[in-house]
């Protein structure tokens, strides 16, 4: 599980693999002589205007015949004569949702049909290396050997002659790494061209969409230095850079103050009649496939009327975004199972959402923030740099893919939810996250920048889960593995202690659990009595932050509970198992029948009975902790990993009073246990099954003992035989 996937965070980001796959980059063994240019260079694959922008956002196309009068005005633009010595940068700016990226993408697949297309990089906040501005140069250059491959050998002794440039992090500078990547390459070519060519030919383009959505703002500001620069030295160079935006004082700065920046405003070419074609081609698209709007239809006429359709445009205003949303309100509803609206419902519903795209938000969110876990999905999403599907999500957060896809159903008007489960779930325009990031404008739902800090350690606990579930094939280096996951542990630790002094103070309670859980997993590790001790005490810290009617109060009772069962059997201090005893009696009284950790809490008493029968002798305690147990085996619909240890609990404990009693009730119980435990739970392959079978075989040998019955000494042969096996 790669640890780099935070948007914004504070922390120091740690990678736990040995080898670095980020994105789709990856580190090459070849040496530089023997590796293909596509190999030096490693572009990012999914940056350009031919990705899958349903996995790649943005996902913006142009409707056919709207914005016809601006494609048609930069398309001009880009076919203008270099003799004319025309500005060779133009700046496509506007608010989100006016349809900026919708306008690369199409004026990319205009100018790409004619042959001119150089490169295109379509930045996307939140999306990896596509969010920054690094490997900008590497995916330029490398789109460049394809689409003009006469700057190939160019770019190609750029990269073998001075390794270093195709490196983020150099001795050379961002600039410097443009200048010999891609601008260098591409006059070296221009220069050997005919006269004729090099100035009556159309120039070439190079698209840099959302140059905003770029987090290294510097890294922007130099870009644009470098570039204003290399065509201030060379004006006739047939090259010409589009780039989009919103308004943003590092990028404005730079590109309203030289002669040489040509300046739109999409705010001028959004007119009544786009937005008025837009609705009509969609509703016209769902009128034909809804037959229930065409017997509407059918029996009232026109759908919707003439006032109601200049209504929603007035409504709408100039903002694509906001259009696009509020159709998906009309026709596709929340998408929940429990939405019984029809498209004819929703259309006045939808005239009164605020107009604006954070009324919208406010509304589609509170649609599933009832919901078991809304806050963190919805934070989850919004806050990683990498896109995750719904499984992603769920083994991220530690909770069920159906509980991820409850929330998100629900939210389809604004969220991106795939049909597929390996497809990355994403905002459809990243306004969505400026608005949950912005506790101003979503008040309620606004993500804190604390949940950074939650996502590295979930982060990091899949890692060292999945390690922990990873076979060892190599049984020399075990103290190194033992030493290698104490560290990540202790490393683990500090993150999670940072993030008790982020949370508010109604959620220090369950930060502080946590810490006192990763102690107690450490006290595995090392064997410390300090950190057993830290264990008890912060985990005591964290219950006396729960009042007693707390609903979770249960939970952290249990917990101390158990750490001071821990600390028991590490110093045999009797004060710390009766202390132990009375917080597991208090959790369970807290807990009615039907309680699901019920069960967990009965085996959790009942275990720690037995352990202090186990030293002091009382039958009492052995008695009640079998009664306990055998409650809690009762409930068979107790979590799977529940079971098999409540089974273990009670062989042995009917088995040490059978030791005191002889009374082969208890024996036979045993036994009956037992066999459950090999076949049904302990299968061919698990590690504790040659344990059962020892366990097994040893009850029925002492039965055989007692009543000499021939058939315990066949059984035993049986299991021997399988054991061999």
């Amino acid at each position: 599980m790669d640890t780099r996937i935070l948007e914004g965070s504070s922390i120091e980001h740690v990678d736990l693999r040995v080898i670095t796959v980020e994105g789709d980059f990856y580190q090459h063994n070849l040496p530089p002589e023997e590796r293909t240019l596509a190999e030096l260079l490693q572009p990012i694959t999914d940056a350009s205007h031919t990705r899958d922008r349903k996995r790649s956002p943005p996902d913006s196309a142009c409707l056919p015949g709207t914005r016809k009068g601006v494609l048609k005005w930069i398309v001009s633009w880009v076919s203008s004569s270099v003799l004319a010595k025309s500005q060779h940068i133009l700046w496509v700016y506007g608010h989100a949702g006016c349809g900026k990226s919708a306008i690369a993408q199409e004026v990319s697949e205009q100018i790409h049909g004619g042959g001119r297309l150089l490169a295109t990089f379509f930045f996307c906040r939140n999306a990896g290396d596509r969010s920054k501005i690094g490997r900008l140069p590497n995916t330029i250059a490398s789109q460049m050997t394809i689409s003009l491959p006469e700057t190939a050998p160019f770019i190609q002794a750029a990269a073998k002659g001075e390794p270093q440039l195709l490196q983020i992090e150099s001795c050379f500078s961002f600039g410097a790494r443009v200048q010999r990547l891609v601008y260098e390459p591409f006059k070296a070519f221009a220069a050997r061209v005919s006269y004729a060519e090099y100035f009556l030919s159309s120039p070439y383009l190079i698209i840099i969409d959302g140059l905003d959505e770029c987090d290294d703002k510097e890294g922007v500001q130099e870009f644009i230095a470098t570039t204003l620069k290399f065509f201030a030295q060379n004006p006739y160079l047939p090259l010409r850079i589009l780039i989009t935006s919103r308004v943003e004082q590092h990028i404005h700065s730079c590109l309203t103050t030289d002669s040489g920046v040509r300046l739109k405003d999409l705010a001028d070419c959004c007119t009544r009649k786009d937005i008025e074609m837009f609705m009509d081609t969609v509703f016209e698209a769902h009128i034909r496939s809804n037959p229930v709007i065409q017997a509407h239809i059918r029996q009232n006429g026109l759908w919707p009327d003439r006032a109601s359709s200049e209504r929603l445009v007035d409504h709408i205003g100039g903002s694509f975004i906001f259009a696009s949303t509020l159709f998906k309100f009309i026709f596709r509803g929340s998408g929940s199972l429990d939405d019984h609206l029809t498209p004819l419902d929703r259309f006045p519903l939808a005239l009164d959402i605020d107009p604006g795209l954070d009324g919208l938000y406010s509304q589609s969110l509170a649609r599933s923030e009832h919901l078991p876990y809304f806050t963190n999905i919805i934070s989850t999403v919004a806050l990683l740099t990498t896109p995750l599907p719904i499984s992603g999500i769920a083994e991220l957060l530690d909770i069920q893919a159906a509980a991820v896809a409850r929330v998100l159903v629900d939210l389809q008007a604004i969220i991106q939810v795939p049909g597929t489960d390996d497809a990355p779930v994403t905002f459809y325009h990243t306004s969505l996250r400026d608005f949950l990031t912005t506790k101003s404008r979503s008040e309620r739902f606004f993500v804190p920048p604390s949940f950074h800090a939650h996502l590295l350690i979930r982060c990091l606990s899949c890692h060292l889960r999945a390690q922990r579930q990873t076979p060892k094939v190599r049984l020399e280096p075990a103290k190194q593995t033992a030493a290698a996951r104490l560290s990540d542990l202790e490393r683990l630790l500090h993150l999670r202690r940072e993030m008790v002094e982020l949370l508010p103070d109604d959620e220090k309670a369950r930060g502080l659990n946590n810490v006192a859980t990763l102690l107690r997993w450490i006290f595995e590790l090392d064997g410390l009595t300090s950190t057993i001790e830290e264990a008890v005490s912060v985990q005591r810290e964290a219950l006396n932050l729960l009042p007693h009617p707390h609903p979770d109060r249960y939970a952290l009772l249990s917990n101390l509970g158990s750490a001071l069962k821990r600390l028991f059997e590490h110093n045999l201090c009797f004060a710390h198992i009766e202390e132990a005893i009375s917080l597991h009696r208090e959790a369970l009284s807290l807990l009615p029948h039907s309680h699901p950790y019920r069960p967990c809490s009965l085996g959790d008493l009942g275990s720690a009975l037995y352990m202090r029968f186990k030293e002091a002798g009382s039958v009492e305690n052995l008695d009640e902790a079998i009664s306990l147990r055998r409650e809690a085996l009762s409930y068979r619909l107790a979590p799977p990993y529940f079971l098999p240890s409540t089974l273990r609990g009670l062989i042995e404990s009917l088995g040490c009073r059978y030791g005191k009693s002889r009374s082969p009730a208890d024996l036979d119980e045993a036994i009956g246990y037992a066999r459950e435990l090999v076949v049904e739970h302990y299968l061919e392959g698990h590690k504790r099954r040659d344990l059962a079978l020892e366990k097994l075989q040893s009850l029925l040998r002492l039965r055989f003992e007692a009543t000499g019955n021939q058939d315990d000494l066949e059984e035993i042969e049986k299991w021997k035989e399988m054991s061999r096996k």
